[in-house]
């Protein structure tokens, strides 16, 4: 019992640099549209505001309006030679989603950050251009997030009346 304890103790006392105390930079973004007739990035970009601070910029110009079926794949992946699946893969539908987002507190932890920086925090119909208009990320916003230190992407794959209209993927790095 006592080399238990003592176990987990080591064991806290190593990772806790690791999962806590460490820096999260968003290295990079892009934006891919499936099908440009029906949606279009006219911006899709990270800036470097100032050491340490990056904001990103996106538009997507919808062609077909208003959407009343929006479903949303999210998936993180860590680098090791390549990219690969990484602790979660969740798809729902966005447009109940956004009716009770604490349900999927993975991805409601994400989207939350970026909520006062988009249009995108109502539920459907979307009659309008999806906007994040400078998210900023600064150094220790995601400091907490438990995991090791690496590279990793999250990709978004976005699904409109069930058909892949646009695939999200940012990089970022934890150490």
């Amino acid at each position: 019992m006592k080399s238990r304890l003592l176990f987990l103790l080591i064991a806290c006392g190593l990772l806790w640099p690791i999962l806590v105390e460490s820096v999260v930079r968003i290295q990079n973004a892009t934006c891919e549209s499936l099908n440009t007739s029906y949606v279009d990035f006219t911006q899709c970009e990270i800036k470097v505001l100032k050491k340490g601070v990056t904001a990103f910029y996106m538009v997507a110009k919808l062609h077909q309006l208003p959407v009343n079926s929006v479903e949303i794949n999210m998936c993180l992946y860590k680098k090791y030679s390549v990219y690969r699946p990484f602790l979660f893969n969740q798809t729902v539908d966005y447009c109940s989603y956004m009716q009770n987002p604490q349900a999927h507190p993975m991805i409601y932890s994400m989207h939350q950050t970026i909520f006062p920086y988009s249009n995108m925090n109502h539920s459907c119909p979307y009659d309008h251009d999806l906007i994040i208009d400078g998210f900023i990320n600064h150094e220790n916003d995601f400091k907490s997030m438990p995991l090791p230190n690496g590279d990793y992407m999250v990709k978004t794959g976005v699904r409109t009346y069930n058909v892949l209209r646009g695939i999200l993927k940012v990089f970022f790095n934890k150490n």
